[in-house]
C-alpha cells in the first residue's frame, strides 16, 4: 500500500499528480464492469431481435404462399390463415404477437393469450421487430418477440460478471504487481502471449447452457493464436481447428423435446473437455456445433487418431431423465500455420471439411483439402441457379415403371430433372441435397406436384391406363405447414384424386418422432386417401408399430440388396426377412434396381410382390413414357428386358 500512501501525501502537499493517477485499479476494474455490462445487454437484445426477424420471415413466408384471393386487402384476416399460424408459433414461445400492416393499416394474424400487438421499438414484454415484405412492397409484418428470457440471461451474466470484478478487484489490491496478474487472470494479453487456453474472466464469454466458450470469445481466442507468435521454422502446421456437428440431433429435439435436447449437448460439452483435456479451447458455435483449438498437434496422424477418440466417446449412448439415446459426431478439420489466414477463413475451411465428413456418410472424420473449396462455390452457384430454374420451370419428369409379380404395369416412379440453359442436364445428385439444405425444395416439390398431375391427365387423355404415379416427398415438404393444402388444390386444378398419388418417404424421413408436424402431415395424407410408400427400406432403422400407425402401403426395399442377388456368396437371409415382414403386415413389397431376369425369378420365388429397375425400362420423359404404354398393350412379356427403342434423355434431345 505504500504507493497509495505516498500519492495521497503528494495531493495534501499540493504537487502536481501525474496525469494517469487518477487510474485506480478500482476505477479500471469499475469501468470495465460496466462496459461489459453495457455490451451484454446490448448483444441480447440484438439477439432477441434477430429471433424476431427470422420468426417474422416465416411467418411472412408463410401468408405469402397464400393464394391472393385468400388474404383480403382489408378486414380480419382468414380464420384458416390464422389457425396455421398459430400452429406454427404457438410451440415457439418468443413470439408473442403477429401484425400483417398494409400500409398504416394494421391487421392481427397471430397473438398468444393476454399478449398485444406491439407498434414500434420496446413494448414490455416485448420487442416489436418490423420485418418488411419483399414480395409485396410496402407489406411489413410486426413481430412482438418476448424479452423476458434475454433480460434474464443477461441479467444472470451480469451477476456473474460483478462477482468476477470483485474478485479480480480483491487479487489486484492483495499484490504489488496487480495490474500485470489481473491482466493474466482475465486472458487480456498480459499472461503468455497466444495461449489460447488462459482463463477467460467475463461470464458474457461463456455458453449458458455448456460453459464452454461462446462464439464470440472462440474466434477471438483463436485470433490471437494466430496473430502472436510465429510459425514453426519447419513449415509444419502449429495447430490444428477442428469443427464438429452432431448427427442425429434434430431427430432428438423432434422425438424427446427440447430439454432432452439440451441434456444432450451438456452431455456431449463434458465428452468434448474431457477428450481433449485441458490443453484444447473449446467451443459452442450455436445449436449442436461446437469447436476446439489444438495447438500441441501438428501432424494429421495425431489428429486423426484424436478424432476416432472423440467420435467414439460422444457417440456413447446418453442418459436424458428417464430417456436413453445417442447421438453421432461428424468432424472437419484444417491444419493451420499462424499468421497465414484471417480466422473467418480457418473457421471455414474446418467447417467445408465437416461438411463432407457429413455429406460422406456421418460419423467420420474429414480434413480440409483445396477441391472442398472449389466444391462449395459450386454448390453456391448451383443454389442461385436453382432458385432461377424454378422461377422459370427450367424442371421436367421423368417416369420409371412399376409392374407386379405378373408384368403387369401397376404404376410409375416420378423423378425430376433439371435442363440448365447453359450446362445441359444437371444431375439429381448435384441439386437434390442443395435444394434439402436451402428450402427450395419446398416450391421445386410444388412444382413437381403440377406437373406431375398436368403429365398424368395428358397421359390419360391419350386413352392410356396408369393407376397412379408415385411422387417423392422430403422432410421439408412434410414440415410445410401449406404443403396438404397445395396437394389439394393441385388435384382439384387438374380434376384428379388422391387415389391418382402415391408419395414416397425414405425409411429414416419415416421414423420422425410421434409428436412432430411432419407425422401429422403424413397421417393427414393417408386418411384422405393418398397411399404411402417407404423408400430405400433396409438401409436406415425401423420401427414396426411406427408402419403400421402410418398406415404404409408399400416398403421399397432398397436397390443394394436386389443387386446382391446376382453375386458371389449371396446371402438371402436379409432380404427373405424384408420380404416375409411385408406380406405379414399386409404391406406390398417393391425390388428396387432390378437388372436382370435371374433378380426377377429369385425375387418371385420370394414372394416379391412388385419390381422397379432397367429391366423393365430406364426412366423415360413423358412423350417416351406414352410410346412406351402404347407398345406394352396387351404384351405381359418383359423376359427380354429392356424395351430397345427406349433412349435417354441425352440420347432423345428433349
Amino acid at each position: 500500500m505504500a504507493s497509495v500512501s505516498n500519492t495521497s501525501q503528494a495531493s495534501v502537499k499540493g504537487e502536481v499528480q501525474p496525469s494517469g493517477a487518477w487510474l485506480t485499479p478500482a476505477r479500471v476494474v469499475l469501468a470495465a464492469v460496466l462496459l461489459l455490462c453495457a455490451l451484454q445487454l446490448f448483444f441480447r437484445v440484438s439477439d432477441a431481435r434477430a429471433h424476431g426477424e427470422i420468426e417474422g420471415a416465416a411467418a411472412l413466408a408463410l401468408i405469402e404462399q397464400q393464394p391472393a384471393t385468400a388474404v383480403p386487402p382489408s378486414g380480419p384476416l382468414p380464420i384458416g390463415l390464422q389457425a396455421s399460424l398459430a400452429t406454427v408459433f404457438t410451440p415457439r414461445n418468443g413470439v408473442l404477437s403477429l401484425a400483417l400492416c398494409q400500409g398504416p393499416q394494421c391487421r392481427m394474424a397471430y397473438s398468444r393469450a393476454g399478449a398485444a400487438p406491439c407498434e414500434s421499438g420496446l413494448a414490455w414484454p416485448a420487442l416489436c421487430v418490423a420485418v418488411p415484405s419483399r414480395v409485396n412492397i410496402g407489406d411489413t409484418l410486426k413481430v412482438g418477440y418476448d424479452l423476458q428470457p434475454y433480460l434474464w440471461s443477461a441479467l444472470l451474466d451480469l451477476g456473474v460478471t460483478l462477482v468476477l470484478g470483485a474478485g479480480v478487484l480483491l487479487a489486484w489490491r492483495g499484490k504489488q504487481a496487480a495490474p500485470q496478474a489481473a491482466g493474466s487472470s482475465s486472458g487480456s494479453g498480459n499472461g503468455k502471449p497466444g495461449s489460447p487456453a488462459a482463463p477467460l474472466a467475463a461470464g458474457a464469454e461463456r455458453d449458458p447452457l455448456t460453459g464452454l466458450l461462446n462464439r464470440v470469445a472462440f474466434e477471438a481466442a483463436v485470433k490471437r493464436h494466430n496473430e502472436t507468435g510465429a510459425a514453426t521454422a519447419s513449415g509444419e502446421a502449429d495447430g490444428c481447428l477442428m469443427y464438429f456437428d452432431l448427427d442425429r440431433f434434430k431427430a432428438i429435439n423432434d422425438t424427446h423435446g427440447h430439454i432432452a435436447g439440451d441434456l444432450v449437448l451438456k452431455a456431449v460439452a463434458g465428452r468434448l473437455r474431457y477428450t481433449l483435456g485441458n490443453g484444447a479451447l473449446i467451443g459452442r458455435l450455436g445449436g449442436d456445433e461446437f469447436a476446439a483449438l489444438l495447438t500441441d498437434a501438428s501432424t494429421q496422424a495425431t489428429i486423426q487418431q484424436m478424432g476416432r477418440v472423440l467420435i467414439e466417446q460422444v457417440s456413447k449412448p446418453i442418459q436424458m431423465g428417464g430417456l436413453t439415446d445417442s447421438v453421432g459426431l461428424s468432424i472437419g478439420a484444417f491444419m493451420l500455420k499462424r499468421g497465414e489466414l484471417a480466422v473467418g477463413d480457418i473457421l471455414h475451411r474446418a467447417d467445408l471439411a465437416m461438411y463432407e465428413a457429413k455429406r460422406g456418410g456421418r460419423g467420420r472424420m474429414m480434413f480440409f483439402e483445396e477441391a472442398m473449396d472449389a466444391a462449395s462455390r459450386s454448390r453456391a452457384q448451383i443454389q442461385i441457379d436453382l432458385s432461377k430454374a424454378i422461377e422459370n420451370r427450367e424442371m421436367f419428369m421423368v417416369y420409371q415403371p412399376q409392374v407386379d409379380a405378373f408384368d403387369s404395369i401397376r404404376g410409375v416412379e416420378s423423378l425430376v430433372r433439371w435442363r440448365h440453359p447453359k450446362r445441359g442436364l444437371v444431375s439429381p445428385d448435384e441439386f437434390i441435397s442443395i435444394a434439402e439444405q436451402t428450402g427450395l425444395i419446398v416450391p421445386l416439390g410444388k412444382m413437381i406436384i403440377d406437373l406431375v398431375c398436368a403429365d398424368l391427365v395428358a397421359l390419360r387423355a391419350q386413352r392410356l391406363a396408369l393407376p397412379y404415379v408415385s411422387v417423392n416427398l422430403s422432410l421439408r415438404q412434410l414440415a410445410d405447414p401449406a404443403f396438404v393444402d397445395e396437394v389439394q388444390e393441385a388435384l382439384k386444378r387438374h380434376g384428379l384424386s388422391p387415389t391418382d398419388l402415391e408419395f414416397e418417404i425414405t425409411e429414416s424421413t419415416a421414423m420422425v418422432g410421434q409428436a412432430a408436424k411432419e407425422t401429422a402431415t403424413l397421417k393427414r395424407l393417408s386418411e384422405m386417401g393418398f397411399r404411402l410408400a417407404i423408400d430405400d427400406f433396409g438401409t436406415g432403422y425401423s420401427s414396426l408399430g411406427r408402419l403400421l400407425d402410418l398406415k404404409v402401403d408399400k416398403l421399397k426395399i432398397d436397390r443394394v440388396f436386389v443387386a446382391a442377388i446376382t453375386k458371389p456368396n449371396f446371402d438371402p437371409a436379409l432380404l427373405e426377412l424384408m420380404i416375409s415382414l411385408a406380406k405379414r403386415m399386409g404391406i406390398k413389397s417393391v425390388a428396387e434396381g432390378v437388372e436382370n431376369v435371374d433378380q426377377v425369378v429369385w425375387l418371385r420365388q420370394a414372394g416379391c410382390q412388385m419390381m422397379q429397375g432397367d429391366l423393365y425400362s430406364r426412366p423415360m420423359n413423358h412423350s417416351q413414357l406414352i410410346s412406351w404404354l402404347r407398345l406394352q398393350e396387351g404384351d405381359n412379356d418383359f423376359d427380354e428386358g429392356v424395351w430397345s427403342p427406349t433412349m435417354t434423355m441425352e440420347e432423345s434431345g428433349v
